[in-house]
């Protein structure tokens, strides 16, 4: 551990100053942390770069412990020590997904791998397999929409957004044979 990363952590704590309330905590500074900077008596300043997700934590889909879908926000934070008032500067959030990652949380998860599995047969064997696509995924294509709109009130962009969807329901026709 730095001597800077040492010493703000220690002020931190010692002084028992209130952190911001947009969810940083003493153990994402101590753990994700980075350009610590301290001048006694007048500031002290870190940055932290924290990932969203819409989903509850990051997934841990085939051994890997990542979010299929999340934001990179780089925030710097800057205390200033006399009157102890955070300044505290997004640089910058940027969204991105994993494809394979993706698919494999929304269509294959345990909980929606049966239904959708039962909805693709059901397409496979009727009389008009467009339509019956249409019936079987309406809903499930408006439920993505949704999801994928925010997360945690950060809007996703509009062409990663219906990039994902795309994936999504290429990946049902596909294994629905309508290719």
């Amino acid at each position: 551990m730095t001597t800077a990363k040492r010493r703000v952590l220690a002020t931190l704590t010692e002084c028992s100053i209130e952190l911001p309330d947009d969810g940083v905590t003493l153990e994402k500074i101590r753990h994700r942390g980075t350009h610590f900077r301290i001048d006694e008596g007048e500031f002290l300043a870190f940055r932290l770069e924290r990932h969203p997700t819409m989903y509850l934590s990051d997934s841990q889909l085939g051994g890997r412990y990542r979010s299929p879908a999340r934001f990179h926000v780089v925030t710097d934070y800057r205390l200033d020590l006399d009157d102890e008032t955070w300044c505290v500067t997004e640089h910058e959030a940027t969204f991105d997904f994993d494809p394979h990652l993706v698919i494999e949380a929304e269509l294959d998860a345990l909980g929606r791998k049966h239904a959708i599995e039962e909805q693709i047969e059901t397409v496979k064997t009727a009389d008009d397999p467009e339509d019956a696509f249409d019936n079987a995924f309406d809903s499930w294509i408006d439920h993505w929409d949704d999801k994928f709109a925010e997360v945690r009130g950060r809007p996703v962009p509009d062409d990663q957004r219906e990039e994902i969807i795309r994936l999504l329901v290429n990946e049902l026709r596909s294994r629905a044979g309508l290719g």
